[in-house]
């Protein structure tokens, strides 16, 4: 005869995603006037999830030109966004218009208003890596990191 030996499977739980590293968000586009808006998350990690920590949104539209080639960099440590060529300091050509609070709802959803009460939301998708936002009626695409 021979003995098998007991076999013992757990079963796998649906939990929380997780953000081990956390991340900040920005999307960029214009507004119905044609004016370039930039939208950066405060940075997003596993208490923004798991105890529904608010994640604020900034919006900023730029007051002169910015060209498209700009480089957007993302510094995690001071939660902020560079728009600038050579990743200088914060342009001055950026005016900060508005912040809205969210908090999480399920799936990878945030939900909340700016202060003027415009609805915001924005979703994380691909691993985390886009960014989808929308503001009022209008939908912003963006990257994660």
């Amino acid at each position: 005869m021979l003995s098998l030996p007991s076999l013992s499977i757990k079963p796998v739980l649906a939990q929380a995603p997780s953000l081990g590293n956390a991340i900040l968000c920005v999307a960029r586009g214009k507004t119905d006037k044609g004016t370039k808006i930039y939208f950066y998350t405060s940075v997003i990690d596993n208490a923004s999830i798991q105890r529904k920590r608010p994640v604020a949104v900034t919006i900023l539209e730029s007051v002169t030109d910015i060209a498209e080639a700009d480089v957007v960099i993302i510094d995690k440590e001071h939660q902020s966004i560079t728009i600038d060529a050579f990743g200088a300091a914060t342009p001055p050509q950026m005016q900060p218009v508005g912040l809205a609070l969210t908090t999480y709802q399920g799936n990878n959803i945030f939900k909340g208003k700016s202060q003027a009460g415009t609805p915001l939301s924005f979703s994380l998708d691909n691993n985390d890596r886009v960014f989808k936002l929308q503001h009022g009626n209008v939908k912003y695409t963006g990257v994660c990191h």
